[in-house]
C-alpha cells in the first residue's frame, strides 16, 4: 500500500547526518493528500501547511530540534513541501519500503537519452529469437555471466572482458546477436553507428565519443554496440592530411575511453564490421577488445533453425521439404533466407493464394541467385537447347569426377545475367584445397564450353566467359601461390620467368581440357537426353541425371 503512494513521487535521497534532503516534484498538493490517507503508526505526518514557502535551509534551522525529538521516538517522519518531500528516519538505514522505492527510483532516474545517443531495453528479444549459432551464443553467455556475476571469477584471477568484435559478411545477424545478448541479461543497449562520429567539423567526433562513454557510465550496466566500427576505428594515417588527423583524434578518444573501463564494471563494448583487417591494431588489442568472433554464413543446423523461425505464421504446402530447402539455401546469409521466405509468401499472396508453394520457393531462389528482370529473355528453341547442353556439361563432369553433389540444374530466362546455372552443395569447408580438387573444379568449369563444342563446333556461344575467368584465376594461384606446377616459381619480372610460368599454366589447362573432352565425348547421348529433360522442366536434380545414366556410364566415373 505504501509502495503505491511512494511510486507516485520522484524522490531523491541525499544523506545529511540523520535526514534526507528533498527533491523537486510538481504535484505536491495531490501527493500530500495521498500521504494523509495512508499515514499510520509507522509514519508520522509533520503538518507544515503554513510553512510551505520556507526554503529548505531555513526549514532545517527552524524545525530541526522538533524533528530530532520525534526521531528519538523511533518514528519515520514525512514532511511535504512545495519543493518536494522530506523523509526523516530514526536509524542509519531507511525503512525497507523506502529502500525498495529508492532502487526503483534509481532505475527510473537513469538517463534514457542523451543529445546523440539512446538507451534501449529489449527484454522480450533474446537468444531464443535467433536460430542456430550455438557456439557464438555460448561464448556470449559466458561474457554475460562474467558481467553479472564477476565476483564468482575473482578467485581465479580472471580479468573481466571489456569488449568483443563480431566480424563477418553482411546479413548474418551481428546486430541481432548483440540485441539478443542485452535482452538475455536484461540490461540496456546503446546502438551506435560508426559514421555518427564522422563530421566535417573539427573535434565533433572526439566530443561524441566522450558523450557516449559518459552516457554509458550514467546507465550502467549496459552494452555499447558500435555498428560498422571500421568507420571510426580505421587504422591511423601516416600522413598529415587534415581529414585523416580529425579521424585519428576521434580514434584516439575512443582508445582513451576504452582504457577508462579498466576500473569500472558494468559496461561492455561490442563492435561489428565486415572488414576487421581495416581496424587499428591498438583498438583490437587484448585489454580493449578481448574477443574476436567470426559470424559467417550459417551452417546446415543454423539454416534449418532460421527457416523454422521464419516459417512460423506462414502457411506452406505439405510437399515443401524442409531438408531440401536447407540444402538449396546453402551459401545464403541469414538475411537472405528470411528474405527468400518473405518474398515467397508475398509472391503467393500476389498470385491469389494463401499458402507458399514449392514453385514460389524455386522462383524466389532463382531471383536471389541470378537476379530478375521485368521481362523474359526471348530466345529461340535452339538457343535454349544450347544453354541446357552447356549446363548439363557442367553437371556431368561433376558427377564423373566426384567433384560435389549437385543440388539442381536450372534454366532461368528471367535472369538479366545468367540464363542457366548449376548449383552445387558447398557445405564442405574448402579453406584448404588439394591439387586434385582444384583440377576437378577446373574440369567442371570447362564442362559447359566443351559440351557446346562437341554439339555445335564453331557455333559455340559466349556463355563460358565467367567460367574462363574463374579458370584463369585458379590456374595462376596453382602455379604462383600454391606451388602445384611441375616446377616451383617465385614471381619475377623477367621475360624468361614469365614464359616459364605461362608454359606451366598452359600444361595444366591442356590436361584438364583433354580429360574433360574425353568424358563428355563418350557421353554425348546422355548429354542430349538430359538437356531435353532440362528444356522441358526448366529444373532437374542430380537424381534425375543418375536415373538417365542407369549405370551405363559408370566406367567414366573417377
Amino acid at each position: 500500500m505504501y509502495l503505491c503512494v511512494f511510486s507516485l513521487l520522484f524522490i531523491n535521497f541525499f544523506l545529511s547526518e540523520s535526514f534526507i534532503k528533498p527533491i523537486n516534484f510538481n504535484k505536491c498538493c495531490i501527493v500530500k493528500n495521498k500521504l494523509l490517507e495512508h499515514a499510520n503508526s509507522d509514519f508520522n505526518y509533520f503538518n507544515n501547511e503554513d510553512k510551505d514557502e520556507i526554503p529548505d535551509e531555513d526549514f532545517d534551522n527552524e524545525f530541526g530540534s522538533e524533528i530530532e525529538e520525534m526521531l528519538k521516538k523511533k518514528k519515520t517522519i514525512i514532511i511535504p513541501q512545495v519543493t518536494g518531500i522530506r523523509v526523516f528516519y530514526p536509524t542509519g538505514e531507511p525503512p525497507e519500503i523506502l529502500k525498495k522505492h529508492m532502487n526503483e527510483e534509481n532505475q527510473e532516474k537513469k538517463t534514457k537519452k542523451s543529445k546523440n545517443f539512446e538507451l534501449i531495453y529489449n527484454t522480450n528479444f533474446n537468444f531464443t529469437n535467433i536460430g542456430g549459432y550455438d557456439l557464438i551464443k555460448k561464448e556470449l553467455l559466458q561474457c554475460a555471466d562474467i558481467l553479472v556475476n564477476y565476483t564468482k571469477y575473482e578467485k581465479y584471477n580472471v580479468r573481466v572482458p571489456k569488449g568483443l568484435i563480431l566480424e563477418g559478411p553482411p546479413g548474418n545477424g551481428k546486430t541481432m546477436l548483440t540485441k539478443a545478448f542485452s535482452g538475455e541479461i536484461n540490461i540496456g543497449f546503446i546502438p551506435v553507428s560508426g559514421s555518427q562520429f564522422q563530421e566535417m567539423y573539427v573535434g565533433v567526433g572526439a566530443s561524441r565519443v566522450r558523450e557516449l562513454f559518459s552516457f554509458a557510465n550514467d546507465n550502467k550496466p549496459c552494452i555499447v554496440f558500435i555498428d560498422e566500427i571500421d568507420a571510426v576505428g580505421r587504422k591511423r594515417s601516416t600522413d598529415s592530411e587534415t581529414s585523416s588527423s580529425e579521424r585519428d583524434s576521434t580514434l584516439n578518444e575512443l582508445l582513451v575511453g576504452l582504457d577508462g573501463f579498466k576500473d569500472s564494471n558494468g559496461i561492455f563494448l561490442i563492435g561489428a564490421t565486415n572488414r576487421v583487417d581495416l581496424l587499428d591494431s591498438a583498438l583490437i588489442r587484448p585489454g580493449r577488445i578481448d574477443k574476436k568472433i567470426y559470424v559467417g554464413n550459417p551452417d546446415r543446423k543454423t539454416r534449418k533453425e532460421i527457416i523454422e523461425i521464419h516459417l512460423k505464421g506462414k502457411p506452406y504446402d505439405s510437399n515443401i521439404n524442409i531438408d531440401k530447402l536447407v540444402d538449396i539455401t546453402n551459401g545464403f546469409s541469414g538475411a537472405e533466407i528470411e528474405n527468400l521466405l518473405n518474398e515467397a509468401m508475398l509472391y503467393s499472396l500476389r498470385d491469389g493464394r494463401e499458402s507458399i508453394s514449392k514453385t514460389d520457393i524455386e522462383t524466389m531462389t532463382n531471383r536471389i541467385l541470378t537476379g530478375w528482370q521485368i521481362s523474359e529473355n526471348k530466345l529461340s528453341e535452339e538457343m535454349i537447347k544450347q544453354v541446357a547442353i552447356h549446363e548439363i556439361g557442367h553437371a556431368l563432369v561433376s558427377i564423373f569426377t566426384g567433384y560435389r553433389k549437385i543440388l539442381k540444374v536450372t534454366i532461368n530466362l528471367w535472369s538479366p545475367k545468367a540464363l542457366g546455372f548449376t548449383l552445387f552443395d558447398d557445405s564442405i569447408n574448402n579453406i584448404m584445397s588439394t591439387k586434385e580438387n582444384l583440377m576437378k573444379e577446373i574440369m567442371v568449369l570447362l564442362g559447359g564450353r566443351v559440351a557446346e563444342e562437341i554439339f555445335y563446333g564453331e557455333k559455340i556461344s559466349s556463355g563460358a566467359v565467367d567460367d574462363f575467368h574463374r579458370v584463369k584465376n585458379i590456374l595462376q594461384k596453382m602455379v604462383l601461390e600454391y606451388g602445384m606446377g611441375t616446377n616451383l616459381f617465385l614471381p619475377q619480372n623477367s621475360d624468361k620467368y614469365k614464359e616459364k610460368i605461362d608454359l606451366e599454366i598452359e600444361n595444366i589447362f591442356n590436361d584438364a581440357y583433354t580429360e574433360t573432352k574425353y568424358l563428355l565425348s563418350n557421353s554425348k547421348q546422355l548429354i542430349d537426353s538430359c538437356a531435353s529433360l532440362l528444356v522441358t522442366e526448366n529444373e532437374i536434380t542430380e537424381d534425375q541425371i543418375l536415373n538417365k545414366m542407369n549405370g551405363i556410364y559408370d566406367y567414366l566415373k573417377k
